[in-house]
């Protein structure tokens, strides 16, 4: 009895306290979020049924009637292949609702699909909430067809309306989706509408033309090398996560007739999930239902294959569970030992003392063990911290240098030809604060093209 009460009196003294938090860190939801890595973007509408992009507010409703609609197949594609969250055009520029608001005829309402009665804001809605997939919508803050839209506060009454409706009848909502184009010149009281969604579904990020989310800055999907989460400076710093759009057909977001040859290649495709995702942002793929309602067979084929790949490369983890050893453990207490970042808990992370802001980790790999490609994660709750970073590994004589890199964030994939080695060493050679690493992994892909 003794014995034991000396040992928890040696481990309570030796108990380090965790690092405090770095500047702005994400909330919950953010974190919650940025863990999803990939989303699919749907763009669905009267455009569909015209092969534009942009049309003006005049079309027809009735041109509305895709034949086959089923948000399950939708939902069941997105489960199938990584896909973690959804965002349906619930209303684009011009206008037409897909669902039944009462403060505009011109969507569903006034189309033969479904005799009018129709809601496929609550059909996809429906189906994410039963498949596991979280909901999400874009409500185009642009309008083409609705009058009051030249009266900007007449027109934010009624865009709150209809943004109300989204809000109230379709249960849990993860983000909602504004996007700025086409409204040069217009005011809207962007404040009233961020204190809606707060009040109505308060777990809902704000991403585009909000607080919440911001965009990368292209529609190519391409993240930069070097990737804060943060936007602004002192005092004003917000954590603002980058998520990357693009279409998986060229540059259209809507179906288009006669357009397979513009689908994007596997190496395309791959090249984009390793500069969104692989450097720390999101990815939100836009894959557009076809006048049928349902995902086109040569982009669930694509998405698929890429799928395969990915997830085949990720499966196992070479660095898993051995050896390792760091410079500096944070108060040499084991709750922030190296193996943490080895242990596949994204609870648990190695951590320095405070100050030490350049510090490396050695992983043993018990013997020669060929790899290509490589993860790390930092422990982003706590904020970001590294500056710059270099992946090494034991030639038999020496250390050689993989990779290089910046920032890490929420996670940095890296792509490299073959190596055969049984040492690595993660190098951590700059951070604003000392660092905290959630993750680190190597792999080999096999299947890539």
């Amino acid at each position: 009895m003794m014995t034991r009460c000396l040992l928890l009196m040696v481990s309570a003294v030796n108990a380090a306290a965790p690092p405090e938090p770095y500047g702005p860190v994400p909330t919950p939801q953010q974190l919650a979020w940025q863990d999803m890595e990939y989303g699919m973007f749907c763009h669905f509408g009267i455009n569909t049924f015209h092969n534009e992009e942009w049309t003006d507010g005049t079309k027809d409703p009735t041109t509305f009637n895709p034949t086959a609609f089923d948000a399950r197949q939708w939902v069941a594609v997105a489960r199938e292949v990584g896909i973690q969250y959804l965002v349906v055009t619930a209303k684009h520029h011009d206008g037409f609702c897909l669902f039944p608001s009462a403060h505009t005829d011109y969507g569903v309402v006034s189309s033969p699909w479904r005799d009018g009665k129709g809601d496929a804001v609550k059909e996809v809605a429906d189906a994410c909430r039963e498949g596991g997939i979280v909901f999400g919508f874009y409500l185009s803050p642009w309008d083409r067809h609705e009058p009051r839209y030249a009266d900007p506060p007449a027109y934010d009454v009624h865009f709150r309306n209809q943004l109300t409706e989204l809000l109230t009848n379709y249960g849990p909502v993860g983000e909602v989706w504004f996007d700025g184009a086409g409204s040069k010149g217009h005011t809207y009281d962007w404040a009233s509408y961020y204190a809606l969604i707060r009040e109505r579904q308060p777990n809902a990020l704000i991403a585009i033309c909000g607080p919440d989310i911001r965009w990368v800055g292209n529609e190519d999907g391409l993240a930069p090398e070097t990737l804060w989460n943060i936007e602004g400076e002192g005092d004003g710093a917000v954590w603002k996560p980058a998520e990357c759009d693009v279409p998986i057909r060229g540059s259209h977001w809507f179906f288009h007739t006669n357009d397979e040859k513009s689908l994007r290649d596997i190496r395309g495709l791959l090249d984009i999930y390793y500069r969104s995702v692989g450097n720390g942002a999101t990815l939100l793929l836009n894959v557009s239902p076809d006048r049928r309602g349902l995902l086109p067979d040569s982009d669930v084929a694509r998405l698929r294959e890429l799928w395969s790949i990915v997830s085949d490369t990720y499966k196992t983890n070479l660095a898993l569970g051995k050896a390792v050893e760091a410079s500096n453990v944070r108060g040499g207490d084991p709750v922030f030992a190296p193996a943490k970042m080895l242990d596949g808990d994204p609870d648990t992370y190695w951590a320095t003392d405070d100050g030490v802001t350049e510090a490396s980790v050695v992983v043993d790999l018990g013997g020669p063990v060929t790899f290509n490609r490589a993860l790390i994660q930092e422990h982003i709750a706590l904020g970001q911290r590294v500056e710059a970073y270099g992946i090494e590994y034991w030639d038999g004589t020496g250390w050689r240098e993989a990779v290089a890199g910046t920032t890490i964030g929420h996670k940095r994939l890296h792509r490299f030809e073959d190596i055969t080695a049984s040492k690595v060493r993660l190098a951590i050679k700059q951070a604003k604060a000392c660092p905290t690493i959630r993750a680190f992994g190597l792999y080999r892909a096999t299947l890539e093209p």
